[in-house]
C-alpha cells in the first residue's frame, strides 16, 4: 500500500471503477505537467506529435498491436461511441448490432440512442454466468447473428460480472460470418495479456487508467486495416484531413499528461514483473470472494475459465437501485470499504477485486460489515 495514493484507512476493493494511482506515476505525470506549463505553446504545439508516437510504440510492443492502427481517447467509451457513430452512415433502419446482457451500461445507452436516431436494432444475446466450456459462449452470442447484423460488440472482461469472454473464437466466428467485432476492452489492459495482432478484432478499445494504472482518463482504440479510412474521432478539428492519427491526437485543447505518463506506469508493472502480479491478484480475490461468500452464505458465480481479477458475489436478497446505491455509500461512510453491488440477470452481486496493494484481511472486513447492511 505505501507505494500508491490511496489512504491506507480506507479498504479499497473497487480498483475496476476507476483503478488508482501508484506514487511514482503521480511523480511522473507532475514533472510532465510543470514541464509542460514551462512552455505550454512548445509542448502542445510543437513536441506533442513526437511525444504521442513514444506512448503508442509503447503501447503497441506492450497489447502486440499494429502502431499504424491506434489512436488515443479518453476512455473505452469514447472508443465505443466513435465506432458506433463512424459506422452509422452504412447501416439501415432495421439493421442489427449485436452484443451481450453483460454489456456495459454505457454502451447499451449508446446503442439505444443509435436506435432512437437511425433506427439500427440492438441486440443482446443472453450468456449465462453458469457456462463452463467456452464454445457455449460463443454459441449463445453467434446464434443470434442474422442477416441484418452489421456489428458485434462484445465485453474482453465485463464490468459488471468480471466474466472474461473467449474473445478470440467470438472474433473467429463472427468473420466466417463476414460480421466485424468491436472488443470493448475497458477491463483487458494490464489485467490480462493481449495479442492484438494475433486476436484480429476489427476494433478493440481499452482503458489505461485503470488496470494498467496511469492517470486518467486514457484509452487507446486499434483499428485494423480496412477500416481506418471509415473511423473518424466524434469532435473534427484542425487535423481532421490529415490522416487516422493525426484527427485523433488532436480533438481541441487537452491535457495530455495522462497519456505522456503512460510509460511510467508501464515501467512501474514491469519492475514488479506481469506473470506474478497477475498470479497475486487472481489468488487474492479467489480467496477473498470465498470468504465474502461464505459469510453472505451464496457463491461467486462465475466458473473458474472465465475469471481473471474481478469476481461477483451473488447476495441472499434482491436489492433494489437505491437500496443497493445505500448500502456502497454507508460501507465507504461507516466502514470505509469501496466495493460495487451490481444487477445481472435479476441478481444482486457484490463486485470484488483484487490488486496487489489489497491483502486477505481487506476481503475479511468487507464480509463483516456487508451482512449487517442486508
Amino acid at each position: 500500500m505505501s507505494e500508491w495514493l490511496l489512504d491506507p484507512d480506507v479498504t479499497y476493493l473497487n480498483h475496476g471503477a476507476f483503478g488508482a494511482l501508484p506514487k511514482v506515476v503521480a511523480e511522473a505525470a507532475a514533472q510532465l505537467r510543470v514541464e509542460m506549463e514551462r512552455n505550454p505553446a512548445d509542448l502542445l504545439m510543437r513536441r506533442l506529435p513526437d511525444l504521442l508516437d513514444q506512448v503508442r510504440g509503447r503501447l503497441a510492443e506492450f497489447l502486440h498491436a499494429d502502431e499504424a492502427g491506434c489512436v488515443f481517447l479518453a476512455n473505452a467509451t469514447a472508443g465505443t461511441a466513435t465506432v458506433i457513430r463512424s459506422l452509422a452512415p452504412d447501416m439501415q433502419p432495421g439493421d442489427e448490432i449485436l452484443t451481450t446482457d453483460h454489456r456495459y451500461q454505457a454502451v447499451q445507452v449508446q446503442l439505444q440512442a443509435h436506435a432512437n436516431r437511425d433506427g439500427v436494432v440492438p441486440v443482446f444475446a443472453h450468456v449465462p454466468l453458469d457456462l463452463t466450456d467456452p464454445s457455449d459462449v460463443v454459441t449463445a452470442i453467434i446464434e443470434r447473428v442474422t442477416r441484418r447484423t452489421r456489428l458485434i460488440v462484445v465485453d474482453s472482461i465485463a464490468s459488471a460480472s468480471g466474466f472474461v469472454f473467449p474473445v478470440a473464437q467470438i472474433v473467429e466466428a463472427a468473420h466466417e460470418r463476414g460480421v466485424p467485432v468491436l472488443v470493448d476492452a475497458a477491463h483487458a489492459p494490464g489485467q490480462i495479456a493481449n495479442d492484438l495482432e494475433q486476436l484480429g478484432a476489427d476494433f478493440w478499445v481499452g482503458n489505461l487508467h485503470k488496470w494498467v494504472c496511469s492517470p486518467r482518463a486514457a484509452a487507446i482504440l486499434s483499428i485494423t486495416p480496412q477500416w481506418r479510412e471509415k473511423i473518424r474521432p466524434l469532435v473534427p478539428s484542425h487535423l481532421f484531413a490529415d490522416g487516422l492519427q493525426p484527427a485523433f491526437d488532436w480533438t481541441g485543447t487537452f491535457d495530455p499528461v495522462n497519456l505522456l505518463a503512460v510509460p511510467a506506469a508501464l515501467d512501474f508493472w514491469a519492475g514488479l514483473g506481469w506473470d506474478g502480479v497477475r498470479r497475486r491478484q487472481r489468488e487474492l480475490v479467489d480467496a477473498g470472494a470465498a470468504v465474502v461468500a461464505a459469510a453472505l452464505g451464496t457463491t461467486t458465480r462465475v466458473d473458474d475459465r472465465f475469471r481473471a481479477a474481478m469476481r461477483i458475489v451473488e447476495l441472499p436478497d434482491r436489492l433494489d437501485a437505491s437500496r443497493a446505491r445505500s448500502i456502497e455509500a454507508t460501507l465507504s461512510a461507516r466502514y470505509r470499504v469501496e466495493v460495487s453491488l451490481m444487477n445481472l440477470h435479476d441478481r444482486d452481486f457484490v463486485r470484488v477485486c483484487g490488486q496487489v496493494y489489497n491483502e486477505p484481511a481487506d476481503y475479511d472486513r468487507l464480509a463483516r460489515a456487508l451482512p449487517e447492511l442486508l
